[in-house]
């Protein structure tokens, strides 16, 4: 008998994983908590196929500052996700926001948006 994913299977994975970046964000210093309140989380491959821990940051400055904590970050990432290779944040330039997708037709326009990045090794350095 072949296992068939349900409902309960999506409920129970979205549920591990917010309370997994929950506990990333609790795990973070005031400071880092600050930076993280407006992104969002996520892990997927990225393009290499790499699995990937992503922030998502709300713009560019909080990206950058994202970025000056990055050893406090990895730190983090790696003890509550061992198995996750790198981390990247990232953000979506401004110039390729749409504000309100006027039709159906503008949600796979939507889907591909560049996003701008940097990934960083999960090593830890302690």
């Amino acid at each position: 008998m072949l296992f068939q994913s349900s409902f309960d299977d999506r409920s129970l994975i979205e549920s591990f994983y917010g309370e997994l970046f929950n506990r990333f964000y609790s795990g973070c210093n005031s400071s880092i908590r600050v930076l993280l309140r407006g992104c969002a989380f996520g892990i997927a491959p990225n393009c290499h196929r790499v699995i990937t821990f992503f922030i998502v940051a709300p713009n560019r400055d909080v990206a950058e500052k994202l970025t000056q904590h990055i050893d406090t970050i990895i730190e983090q990432a790696v003890e509550l996700m061992p198995g996750i290779p790198q981390t990247a944040i990232c953000y979506e330039p401004a110039q390729n926001r749409v504000e309100e997708p006027a039709k159906l037709e503008n949600i796979s326009q939507t889907a591909s948006k560049l996003m701008v990045g940097k990934f960083f090794p999960n090593i830890s350095l302690r």
